[in-house]
């Protein structure tokens, strides 16, 4: 198989260094996106658009297309724009877009670490080491900000090489709202949710929620937000084993945890 793999926010297709051979002694292949903004291509101008075409510019048929946290929702972008290429999508530790909604909408109402016994005390933790460039242009983490969203499972090590990647996030495309109705329509669409049951940023509930609306049972390792970097050959094994996930339900294009706040 083919994984097209697409990064989340302030990483780059580094995060899938590790991964791709462990894949690779799995027989099967990586090709790891770079989003304008980010990375390599960090001078560029990120938009929502740009990021869907830097995903179909590479895809081929029978890809598997792989998100992780807000790459999952760029990989529907792609899937909505291209779904006769795709053979398979998988989710890891991100959320599902909600039409007419901006990209973090369905984490906006889900406090990071506000639950009773989470790792973080209270979302205003976080924030503490949460920074915006001098133009407003865009946020970046500091180190222990980042330890605590992305790398609480991972050794001083892994952080090291992991954080001096990082690049800062760009704000604008975060507030383009997502449209992607023919990505709803295809109900014998393929897929699958790995969650981490350590995970800071999407946390257990948020997850699980997100599997619901995808239709799945969620498959889970024992990480936090980034099994590719902490447990790479194991995640790798886990991506092999998502495509083979069975739909026990529909896709549902609506926002299951704002539903139910409303309803209680």
């Amino acid at each position: 198989m083919r994984f097209l793999a697409v990064h989340g926010g302030c990483h780059g297709a580094w995060t899938w260094d590790l991964v791709k051979p462990e894949l690779t002694k799995l027989g099967h292949e990586l090709v790891a996106v770079e989003l304008p903004g980010h990375g390599a291509r960090h001078h560029e101008v990120a938009t929502l658009d740009g990021y869907r075409d830097a995903v179909v510019e590479l895809m081929q048929p029978g890809d598997v297309l792989v998100g992780h946290s807000s790459g999952c929702v760029v990989a529907t972008l792609a899937a909505n724009e291209r779904p006769d290429l795709v053979s398979h999508i998988c989710y890891v530790a991100g959320i599902l877009p909600v039409d007419g909604k901006p990209l973090p909408y369905e984490t906006t109402s889900t406090s990071l670490g506000a639950d009773p016994g989470s790792p973080v005390d209270a979302e205003t933790a976080l924030d503490t080491y949460i920074k915006v460039t001098e133009g407003n242009e865009a946020f970046y983490f500091e180190r222990p900000g980042a330890m605590m969203a992305f790398f609480n499972d991972c050794s001083e090590e892994q952080v090291d090489w992991a954080y001096s990647r990082l690049t800062p996030e760009p704000l604008a495309p975060m507030s383009e709202p997502v449209f992607v109705p023919n990505f709803w329509k295809q109900t014998d669409l393929s897929r699958s949710f790995i969650m981490g049951s350590r995970d800071t940023i999407c946390v257990p509930e948020l997850a699980r929620l997100q599997a619901k609306r995808l239709g799945v049972v969620p498959l889970e390792i024992d990480t936090g937000h980034s099994p590719w970097l902490s447990r790479p050959a194991e995640f790798a094994a886990l991506l092999v084993e998502a495509t083979k996930t069975t739909p026990v339900g529909p896709l549902i294009p609506t926002s299951l945890h704002h539903d139910a706040e409303h309803a209680g």
